[in-house]
């Protein structure tokens, strides 16, 4: 998405633990992980480094419930099953870390769902795509289909804000 937005990037894992210490929003909760990985590359590519650093989490929350990535068939069938004509929202925090300033932000997009049978689902929980997802699917991925409509950034649910991460940049 950066580089067909004209980014010249350069894609550094951040080695750290994603895990919430307190009880905080879901917003807050989604910027203090892109934070710390923000953080610990930063940390990690020089402190005095001119490069700017951007980093995201992105988390799916149905009905107050953050929905992590499911770990198995079973939970990724009751995720998706339980957000079966309804409204899920998709909330990804940002961290840029520019000229040492830090930078955090996020955005929020209500996704719909219309009516999908258990034999659909069953079908696409037996793939490989719901397991390293955020509430067990990607828009742009098969069960996108599903998907009826969106309000928000497209962008955003896909797992980064880029009208926002621009104006930060």
């Amino acid at each position: 998405m950066l580089e067909k937005a004209g980014y010249d990037i350069d894609v550094r894992p951040a080695s750290v633990r994603e895990k919430i210490p307190f009880e905080m929003s879901p917003e807050s909760a989604t910027m203090y992980l892109a934070f710390i990985k923000a953080a610990a590359v930063y940390e990690d590519m020089c402190p005095d480094s001119s490069l700017p650093i951007l980093a995201a989490d992105t988390v799916v929350v149905h009905h107050g419930k953050i929905l992590g990535k499911p770990a198995d068939s079973t939970r990724a069938f009751e995720t998706l099953y339980s957000m079966r004509n309804d409204v899920h929202h998709v909330i990804t925090g940002c961290c840029i870390i520019k000229d040492g300033i830090r930078r955090c932000f996020c955005d929020k997009t209500a996704v719909y769902f219309g009516d999908y049978s258990r034999r659909e689902l069953e079908d696409y929980v037996a793939t490989s795509e719901p397991y390293d997802k955020a509430g067990g699917y990607a828009i742009q991925g098969t069960f996108g289909r599903y998907v009826t409509r969106i309000e928000g950034d497209m962008n955003n649910v896909i797992g980064l804000p880029l009208h926002l991460v621009k104006k930060y940049l």
